[in-house]
Order: structure tokens, then sequence, then C-alpha cells
């Protein structure tokens, strides 16, 4: 039965690609980016605001004829990052990193302390390709408990080199 959440986007493990953190060039455009959803009295820490405004959002964009609709990369790139941002804000120590040769965008949110990266960007872009309304919060709660999971016994093997010095930088 399928899970009435989406499923947000994960690299396993297994198949986690090797991650950097992000240079200031790299933080003025995810600043940039965040700029779309702002505006007097905006505050993008406001899950409930933010969930409003997706669902009208989207809802419109579904409501116009195909051939007049708006490229929704910039506005599911936006809303990637205040989830990610509303995860970071309730798992201590998790951040922004660039995920090196991943699938998805390169954007993507790791903890030092395990080999997990979470894609949030493109789980909102499934979001909206999928076309539900009233998804966004659930997004988040599921996020934020896989990011906060402790890791498992086994993943202290298989932190990459970046991660390794990630670690060391804490």
């Amino acid at each position: 039965m399928p899970s009435p959440h989406p499923t947000a986007e994960r690299i396993a493990p297994a198949l986690r690609p090797a991650v950097r953190t992000l240079d200031p060039t790299e933080l003025v455009w995810l600043g940039e980016a965040r700029e779309l959803l702002r505006g007097p009295g905006v505050d993008l820490t406001d899950l409930d605001w933010l969930s409003g405004h997706v669902d009208a959002l989207l809802a419109a964009w579904r409501d116009t004829m195909p051939s007049l609709r708006w490229d929704p990369l910039p506005t599911t790139t936006a809303v990637g990052l205040a989830v990610g941002d509303a995860v970071i804000a309730r798992v201590p120590g998790l951040e922004w990193v660039y995920a090196l040769g991943g699938p998805g965008s390169p954007y993507a949110l790791a903890h030092p302390r395990t080999t997990m990266v979470e894609l949030p960007i493109d789980a909102v872009a499934h979001l909206w390709a999928d076309g539900a309304l009233g998804q966004l919060p659930g997004l988040v709660d599921e996020l934020t408990v896989r990011c906060a999971e402790p890791p498992a016994a086994e993943e202290h093997t298989l932190l990459t080199g970046a991660m390794r010095l990630l670690t060391r930088r804490r």
C-alpha cells in the first residue's frame, strides 16, 4: 500500500556520492533562489504559510493551459531549499552540501555522523509532478525523522573521504 505521504528523495548509503561543503558562490546562489518565495512579511520558516503558498502555486499551475504554464523548476528549487532549511532547523548538525556526481540536484542535506544524503529539492519536484496538495508538511516530517535517525552500526565503514573531513571539521 502506498504511503499517504510522498517518499522523499534519498541516496542510499551504498550509492552515496562524494560531498563537499558549499563554497561562497553556491551559498549566494542558494540565498538568491530562496528570494523567489520572499515578500513583505513572509517568514520562510513558517511551514503552514509555505505549504499554503505551494498549494496555491501548484493549483494555479495545474489550472493553466499546458502551453501557457511556467517552468516550475525555479519554484520547486526555492521550495526545496525552504524545506531543507526547515529540516536543518530541526536536526542539529545537518547541513547543506554539494553532492558530486549524484543523481538529481547537487544540493543535498548531509550529517557528518552518517552516510545519508537527502535531496529535498528533488523531493519537492516529485511532489509538484504528482500534483497532490497538502503534502509539504508530511515531507518535512519524513525528512526530519530520517535525518534524525542514529547512524547504523555498519555506517562508519561507508564514510567517504569528504564526510571524514566534515567530521574532523566539527
